[in-house]
Formats: C-alpha cells, sequence, structure tokens
C-alpha cells in the first residue's frame, strides 16, 4: 500500500475497498441514501463504540452508532477522534497518523495535525507512523459513514496494538488532558467488537459481559476483564481507556443494538457485535 503525494500533501488511501464496503461513491451512497444516519439529523452522543467489520454484517450497526452522535453535525461538533485495534498482533504501540487527509469513495477527510501532536506530547508511547495505518481496517470502514454523516468534521485517528496496560493508561490520560476542556467540540469514536471466542456460547456470554461493565461504566471491572483475558474483544484496549480516562463517568450509556449480531472471524471464531452510545446527561 503506497500513499499518494499530492502538493506535498500525504493521503492515505483505502485498502479494504471493494472487499468490506463498495469502492466507488455511487455504491456507498446506494447503501446509505436510505439509512438512518444522517447530517445534523440523530442523537448527541459524545462517545461510541461501533464495529469494524464488513458492511453487510455490520454495516447498519455502524450506520446506528454514528446516527447517535449525527444531531451534533450541525452545530458545535468539529473532530472525531477515530480510534481501532491493529490486527497484526505483532505491532504494539499507540500510532497517531503523519497523513494529511484519509480519503474515501466520498472525498477526503481532513486529519486534524494539531491535536494529533497534543496527544503525542502526553507520553513517550505515542508515535505518529502512518505505516500501522496502511495495512489496518479497523478505522477505515467507519470513514465514510462519517464522511457522509459529519461532512467537514475533522479526524484525529489512531491505532492500539497489543493493548498493555501501559498503552491503556497512557491513552487513558491524554483522552483526558486533551479532550476534557473540549469534549463540547469533540466526538470520540472507537472501533471494536464485543467478544471473540471459539464457541458460541462462551462467545455470547462475554458480549453480554461486556455490554453490563459498559453500561455500568465500571473501568476497573472491565480493564481486570481485559487485562486477565477473560473478555477478549477487539479492540478492548481502546474501550478500557476511554473508561479509565473518566470522561464518560457521568454520561448515559446505552446499548444501541438488540439483538447482536454474530459473525465468524477469519479463524472461525464466534464474533458478536453492538453499538453502544455515551451522552452527556444535560443533551
Amino acid at each position: 500500500m503506497e500513499q499518494i503525494f499530492l502538493s506535498a500533501e500525504r493521503i492515505r488511501s483505502p485498502v479494504v475497498g471493494g472487499m468490506f464496503y463498495p469502492e466507488d461513491k455511487a455504491g456507498v451512497l446506494s447503501m446509505l441514501s436510505g439509512s438512518s444516519l444522517a447530517p445534523g439529523r440523530g442523537g448527541q452522543a459524545a462517545a461510541l463504540v461501533a464495529p469494524h467489520a464488513a458492511w453487510e454484517i455490520s454495516g447498519s450497526i455502524a450506520e446506528d452508532a454514528l446516527s447517535a452522535a449525527a444531531g451534533r453535525s450541525a452545530h458545535e461538533l468539529s473532530w472525531i477522534v477515530i480510534m481501532g485495534p491493529i490486527h497484526d498482533t505483532r505491532e504494539e504501540g499507540l500510532f497517531l497518523s503523519d497523513s494529511h487527509s484519509f480519503r474515501t469513495p466520498l472525498g477526503d477527510i481532513q486529519v486534524e495535525r494539531e491535536i494529533s501532536e497534543e496527544i503525542a506530547s502526553c507520553s513517550t508511547l505515542f508515535e505518529t507512523n502512518d505505516i500501522p495505518h496502511l495495512r489496518e481496517h479497523s478505522i477505515e470502514v467507519l470513514l465514510p459513514f462519517i464522511k457522509y454523516g459529519f461532512p467537514g468534521v475533522k479526524i484525529i485517528p489512531l491505532l492500539m496494538g497489543n493493548p498493555r496496560p501501559a498503552l491503556v493508561s497512557a491513552l487513558a490520560k491524554a483522552l483526558r488532558v486533551v479532550f476534557e476542556p473540549i469534549m463540547d467540540h469533540a466526538l470520540l469514536v472507537i472501533s471494536s467488537n464485543l467478544s471473540i471466542d471459539s464457541g458460541e456460547t462462551p462467545s455470547l456470554r462475554q458480549a453480554e459481559e461486556c455490554i453490563r461493565l459498559l453500561l455500568e461504566k465500571n473501568a476497573d471491572a472491565f480493564i481486570a476483564g481485559v487485562t486477565e483475558g477473560r473478555l477478549r474483544l477487539c479492540g478492548g484496549g481502546l474501550v478500557a481507556s476511554l473508561l479509565k480516562s473518566g470522561l464518560v463517568d457521568s454520561m448515559r450509556a446505552r446499548l444501541l443494538t438488540e439483538p447482536l449480531q454474530k459473525s465468524r472471524g477469519e479463524d472461525g471464531e464466534v464474533v458478536y457485535l453492538g453499538a453502544l452510545s455515551y451522552e452527556p446527561a444535560g443533551r
């Protein structure tokens, strides 16, 4: 995968267009035009958990997730922090992007580089490195929804690989320090499933426990479950960071997906998908 250079600007090009979602504008619009997602119409969520599977599996769930915040797009929302896990288990770290924009079939989305630099300054564990972004799909599959539902909003893309406790703590601190003063203008989106297991019953039980802890905003129990391996979800370290940051402590948590969507992972494991939102009480 290569970056395209136009007028000295780095553009991160899609890598799973045509596989996970339509690669052309007409195909994307045909799927989104009749959806619940529309600019300026929807909820007022400040943080979301949304899945990153192929659109035929999780597209409607992602639509519902982004719709829970789309009521903000016509008002004060300026930035979307889009955080995804790295599927390559060899990668470890927190990776911001050095690109100026991310390309989608609906047009490019600008990266908010100043805030990205502010996040990077919070810990030496952050690295501004496009290489992990060039081959990872967990952020990319949600970007057309963002471009469609939140036109003009800039993104802060961030990837986490092998979520050890130090990375969870570093990201939690950065989210709190950088975004607590500006949450009225930001939306935090975490790309994650709810469970992964070899069997359907244990995977469902994990998903149900995950949802319970997320609705309760029980950061300590959730982090313990992820750290000890009792909760296996692709994006668990990012969700743990959100809870640990304290940013959603006073918000209303809501499950947006009932029933949950079941899928199969690349290794045949059972994956449960769903979406949750966190909305400030005053909205």
